[in-house]
């Protein structure tokens, strides 16, 4: 394995050290699974709208789901009432 020189600060090295601890990994272990492509280092926020996504997807599959309404039916539920100019 190539051998990089890189250069941190203490805080870096220690939070990467704790990250690395969380998946029983050394440093040079975890770096080698990120780009291996085993792990992923993302965003909080882009990681919810993926997971909302798969939810959505999850749930347009759902048998339960396939039922379409019409948008009278929708507006009649609803109490709505539509005037045609």
């Amino acid at each position: 394995m190539k051998q990089l020189e890189h250069q941190m600060t203490p805080e870096t090295q220690q939070e990467l050290t704790h990250l690395a601890d969380r998946f029983s990994l050394s440093i040079a272990e975890f770096f080698e699974n990120v780009t291996q492509g085993k792990l992923a280092i993302i965003d909080a926020e882009e990681l919810e709208d993926l997971l909302d996504i798969q939810d959505a997807i999850e749930a347009e599959a759902d048998p339960e789901n396939q039922a379409r309404l019409s948008w009278d039916s929708i507006k009649q539920e609803l109490g709505l009432s539509v005037t045609v100019l």
